[in-house]
């Protein structure tokens, strides 16, 4: 997953199943009853950023990610697939779903899950960290192994860009493929949201999940903005200061503290960027809302170990 260039395979079943699992996480794969004769699989996979993305190709194949295999390894990721070839059927957490060409799904390495694939199937696969969907996590489970159709909605803006960053099969320099990384997160956080703010039969849960999928938006975008608080964040939303607070107190965090981890991050990834080296600190903190360099220096500092100038000294020194 931590290679910085692109990587092919064509192999027959055994070395098929190993690869999967190195592209991936740990997986048992095996072939159906009735399959028979020499296995053609293929795995080309791509890092960008944080995101794993990968096409997936073989005959027909039963893929599984057992409570064995999580227990061994568990690192908190999702995969988020666009079926282009076949057809796949997807089981998780006693759901089911079959995959036609166009479709998509998400489905979470942490829990158990199998994957039954027709004869020469093709799959795009992006993987990456639950965190980075800030989307509540109960709510999201409920979501894995649906289909959502590729042609509605947000779902039909990722698909283009799936299917363009999978046939481009080229490596792109590590700033360049963390901006797309993030922007597969982003679309697929967006689809899901979506989602989310469908009627369901709780009206009143539902409006809250609406609401908490919208604010995260809503500061994602707006985080240079100096003036983003609490206040401004629940009149952009027409909402009282006490509802969303107690919307956000439910989830175990609060506005300020959602503001305060999002504009860290951008600072972070921006400090790591170098195309960036030669931007002063006082550019990034301000830029990202950070008025005051003592108070952004203590933030950065409990957040990730060092502080500013320490971090960016370590990151210059790296071969």
């Amino acid at each position: 997953m931590g290679s910085s260039v692109l990587e092919r395979s064509g192999a027959g079943f055994d070395e098929w199943e190993q690869r999967i699992s190195s592209t991936f996480v740990p997986l048992r794969a095996h072939r159906k009853a009735l399959s028979s004769g020499e296995f053609h699989g293929r795995v080309e996979a791509t890092p960008l950023g944080s995101v794993v993305l990968a096409e997936v190709t073989a005959d027909e194949a039963v893929v599984e990610r057992t409570p064995r295999l999580i227990r061994q390894d568990d690192p908190e990721f999702y995969k988020f697939a666009l079926q282009t070839r076949g057809s796949c059927v997807i089981e998780q957490a006693g759901r089911q779903a079959r995959l036609e060409p166009g479709d998509l799904t998400i489905y979470d390495t942490s829990r158990p899950y199998r994957l039954s694939c027709s004869d020469r199937f093709r799959m795009t696969v992006a993987m990456f960290p639950r965190n980075l969907v800030r989307l509540p996590e109960r709510r999201m489970s409920g979501l894995t192994a649906v289909r959502l159709a590729g042609d509605t909605g947000l779902a039909a803006l990722i698909t283009p860009l799936m299917r363009s960053l999978a046939e481009s099969r080229s490596p792109e320099r590590g700033f360049i493929a963390a901006h797309l990384g993030d922007a597969v997160v982003d679309l697929v956080t967006a689809a899901f949201a979506e989602q989310m703010a469908l009627p369901s039969r709780d009206g009143a849960a539902r409006s809250h999940r609406a609401l908490v999928a919208e604010v995260h938006a809503y500061i994602d975008r707006h985080l240079a903005d100096p003036g983003l608080n609490t206040q401004s964040v629940a009149e952009a939303h027409y909402v009282s200061v006490r509802h969303l607070q107690k919307v956000f107190e439910a989830r175990g965090t609060s506005i300020s503290a959602l503001v305060r981890t999002r504009r860290l991050e951008r600072c972070h990834r921006d400090m790591s960027d170098p195309q960036l080296a030669a931007t002063p600190l006082a550019v990034i903190r301000q830029r990202w809302g950070f008025a005051d360099a003592a108070h952004f220096s203590r933030l950065f500092r409990a957040a990730y170990g060092e502080s500013p100038r320490e971090f960016r000294k370590h990151l210059s020194a790296r071969p």
